[in-house]
């Protein structure tokens, strides 16, 4: 896809330090089975000397009258015993397409929904000639409903592979129109920043939810 415009510390410890909102989670993904549903410790799927563990994920909501205007999420997931918490540690307006709603339209429309693996993180990527470049995440392909190839997808800004920002297009965030991209996950050069940052402070994400 090319651009276009327009963990250690416990996770209450962590989130302080890093002076992000602490939001209690309604529900999880359904593919996360053991999550709360009401944002509380629950009894969780399976047996209660589960070894503690912890884990991080990003959820993407799209927002239909807007997809241009829509949320990505890093939720943290702390699991002890068969206790499970979960919190939105911050989140973003992201954008992820033309404005077309159409899953199917290539290198247009916004991601298919579905569950997604973060394949790889590059703190400098060079896409080359205006490909994505500089922070960012790669997912993996996807199909839509009807079979369509959804390829070369990151979540990414715009910026210079340095994480500059350059002088022209698809390199320089100048407002509002540059959460446009060709399906990509896009979010604001600030915003891919401090999502970096939270990598120092939890456990890396490695899915993503769509839908």
């Amino acid at each position: 896809m090319r651009a276009v415009r327009g963990k250690g510390r416990s996770a209450v410890a962590a989130v302080a330090a890093t002076g992000a909102a602490l939001t209690v989670i309604g529900m999880l993904p359904a593919t996360a089975a053991t999550a709360a549903t009401d944002g509380t410790a629950t009894r969780a799927a399976g047996s209660s000397t589960a070894a503690t563990r912890s884990y991080t994920y990003l959820s993407f909501k799209k927002n239909s009258s807007n997809p241009t205007n829509s949320r990505l999420s890093l939720i943290y997931v702390q699991q002890s015993g068969d206790r499970v918490h979960s919190f939105t540690v911050a989140s973003w307006r992201a954008g992820s397409g033309n404005g077309s709603r159409n899953s199917c339209a290539r290198n247009a429309g916004w991601l298919p929904n579905g569950t997604y693996k973060i394949r790889a993180f590059y703190n400098h990527h060079n896409g080359g000639p205006r490909g994505v470049n500089g922070i960012s995440w790669l997912l993996n392909d996807a199909r839509c409903s009807n079979g369509t190839p959804r390829t070369a997808l990151f979540i990414h800004s715009e910026m210079l592979p340095s994480g500059a920002q350059g002088r022209s297009e698809p390199y320089r965030w100048d407002g509002n129109s540059d959460y446009k991209s060709a399906g990509c996950i896009k979010l604001k050069p600030s915003d891919v920043r401090q999502l970096k940052g939270y990598r120092a402070n939890y456990p890396h994400p490695t899915k993503l939810y769509v839908g």
